[in-house]
């Protein structure tokens, strides 16, 4: 065992090496290593239950396509990550040139508004705040402090300097904790 690499890491290289030869048991193995945390990964930056599993396994088919081309500089879940968020990206991109409706207890309502007619839970209520942020400061906030990636990891994965995150950190905390306040809810 090399020294400072755990076992998941080592056993991560070596299905993503089996993988990366069409070896779809490896993959497979992975797929269940990871699928809930992309999951949620997505829940979290997107807060669209509908399309969660077609998001989902859209991630999964594009890491799939992509293992041959992993160099590994980085961890793979680094790498899988990075793939999500882009994933998000292009999901929100497409959703505002094509916005769609939804229908919710027999109404229709344009996307984006269902939440005013849900009753909120803490769960929503987070998500609707997430939604308030901008982009780049909600990924950095779902990323470090909803899925517990360290700082370096995410800069990594976001290609920008540690202190950005740092920066981007400070501004979405404090801007969730004026949503918090504005909505009668003191932390």
């Amino acid at each position: 065992m090399r020294v400072g690499v755990s076992v998941t890491q080592i056993a991560d290289e070596e299905l993503v090496s089996k993988a990366s030869k069409g070896d779809s048991e490896a993959f497979r193995q992975l797929y269940r290593r990871y699928s809930s945390r992309v999951r949620g990964l997505l829940y979290q930056m997107m807060n669209e239950p509908d399309h969660l599993d077609d998001l989902t396994q859209e991630v999964f088919v594009k890491v799939f396509r992509s293992l041959p081309k992993f160099r590994g500089d980085s961890a793979f879940s680094t790498w899988l990550f990075r793939i999500a968020v882009n994933c998000c990206q292009d999901a929100r991109r497409k959703r505002k040139r094509h916005p769609q409706s939804v229908q919710i207890d027999g109404l229709m309502v344009a996307s984006g508004q269902e939440d005013a007619l849900r009753k909120l839970d803490r769960e929503e209520l987070v998500a609707r705040a997430l939604q308030t942020l901008k982009e780049e400061h909600r990924i950095v906030i779902v990323l470090h402090d909803l899925q517990d990636r360290p700082q370096e990891e995410i800069a990594k994965m976001l290609s920008v300097p540690v202190g950005t995150i740092k920066s981007r950190l400070f501004y979405a905390r404090r801007q969730l904790r004026e949503w918090f306040y504005a909505q009668g809810i003191q932390l």
